[in-house]
């Protein structure tokens, strides 16, 4: 035992991984117990219908914002990585002047299509007009606070990526709720609250970007600066932005379609649920958030060994990790539905299902980030468009049927034919499995 701990405290990766991964997995806790204070306090002041409002409205935001985005988030986080491991801090600057340009532009054109259509996404997702046009103005704001956060990652500042990914828009609001609210007692008050955050993390993700970057950079001399073309970018950032609003579609088709099928009183009950299930994830997240600039590093340097062991070691610690979670939200449904009240339990039996489905997700391992940051975005993508016909169809068939719990069964069917997919692309075109397998798959 002595040995195996000197031997991990010896490897550098693993060091870094478990390090900054358990920064992230702090910060991703504090994100859960945020956010569920944030729905619990919507949910007993303006009930379920109002919280159910709001998620929605928030929703259709980010829909649109990841419209504007074109994939180039992500996109930040392979470069800035490799960049700043090669030393190239000028090629850091010029990618993201270009970057910044190109999402001035989209993020206005978004904002307008989303104001145009908001009459009629409030009639299909019955949610006030008001709601959709005053987050339409919203579109900018939100865009350049997933930027820098991603490129924050892309810098391997964990921490200030996890608090601005998972903690500041739950934290902020809760603080604009509080203050607003003695002004205005309304419904309205959860959606100003938002948008006033959204506005303050925006303007600190993008202080902390640069501080840490100026911090961060050394001067090299010898850099040669990389003749970086908009159409090249776009060729790695636009297959990642299909992928991503796949990746969207998959984790909110549900409450959208059920927004349209069923009620907001039903989103309400089913985002909860889902909410609870995700803590499942807790420990895949945070791995995600130091492997993923990780896995960029050594595609760079074309080090498939070391793909295969981060992936091995990540798979392994998000195993053991996540089966108490897990364990206890299976046995205790009703317990943890019913804190947010008696309308809620109803739920409990939607929460165990996507529980499962989290699970498969969770032993997969880091198979989504590794393919993003190795060159397979475009199999990414063509998985995630497989597993979201299969999850709208589905949710088509077994809502009407089966209510909140059909929308369930439809997800985990999706994740599962997701993760299991990429899973065997990866063994495919690297030769190793990121899923880890107690007592038969041991390599650490």
């Amino acid at each position: 035992m002595i040995k195996l701990i000197s031997k991990l405290r010896n490897d550098k990766d693993f060091f870094e991984i478990f390090q900054k991964g358990g920064i992230s997995f702090l910060m991703r806790i504090g994100g859960q117990i945020m956010g569920f204070l944030l729905s619990f306090i919507i949910a007993n002041y303006y009930g379920a219908q109002g919280l159910g409002s709001f998620v929605l409205a928030i929703t259709v935001l980010r829909i649109f914002t990841l419209l504007a985005k074109l994939g180039l988030d992500t996109t930040s986080v392979r470069f800035i990585a490799s960049f700043a491991k090669q030393n190239k801090w000028k090629n850091i600057s010029l990618f993201r002047r270009k970057t910044l340009v190109l999402l001035c532009i989209t993020s206005v054109i978004s904002s307008l299509i989303m104001y145009i259509l908001s009459q009629n996404i409030s009639l299909i997702l019955n949610i006030k007009l008001q709601y959709l046009q005053m987050a339409s103005y919203f579109v900018l704001p939100m865009t350049f606070f997933v930027l820098h956060y991603q490129s924050l990652k892309g810098l391997k500042k964990i921490a200030e990526f996890s608090f601005f990914y998972r903690m500041s828009q739950a934290t902020f609001t809760i603080i604009s709720i509080y203050i607003i609210s003695i002004f205005i007692s309304d419904e309205i008050v959860p959606i100003y609250a938002y948008l006033s955050a959204l506005l303050i993390v925006s303007v600190l993700s993008f202080i902390s970007y640069k501080y840490w970057f100026i911090k961060s950079k050394k001067v090299n001399h010898e850099e040669i600066i990389e003749n970086l073309k908009i159409k090249d970018i776009l060729k790695i950032s636009i297959p990642l932005m299909f992928a991503q609003s796949v990746q969207f579609i998959m984790a909110w088709t549900d409450k959208l379609m059920i927004g349209n099928m069923l009620d907001p009183e039903s989103v309400a009950v089913y985002g909860v649920a889902f909410r609870f299930s995700m803590i499942v994830s807790i420990t895949l997240m945070a791995v995600n958030s130091i492997a993923a600039p990780k896995f960029a590093e050594k595609f760079a340097m074309d080090d498939t060994n070391s793909m295969a062991k981060i992936a091995i070691q990540s798979s392994k610690l998000i195993f053991w990790t996540t089966l108490p979670f897990a364990t206890i939200l299976l046995i205790f449904p009703k317990f943890f539905m019913g804190l947010y009240g008696i309308e809620f339990l109803v739920g409990f039996d939607v929460l165990r299902l996507l529980i499962i489905g989290r699970l498969i997700n969770a032993f997969s391992g880091s198979v989504g980030n590794l393919m993003q940051m190795s060159g397979q975005q475009n199999s990414y993508m063509f998985i995630l468009i497989i597993g979201a016909i299969i999850n709208i169809v589905l949710n088509l068939l077994l809502i009407p049927k089966y209510g909140i719990d059909g929308a369930a069964y439809a997800s985990i069917v999706s994740m599962s034919f997701w993760n299991l997919s990429m899973v065997y692309m990866v063994k495919k075109k690297f030769g190793f499995f990121t899923m880890y397998i107690p007592f038969i798959n041991k390599k650490l």
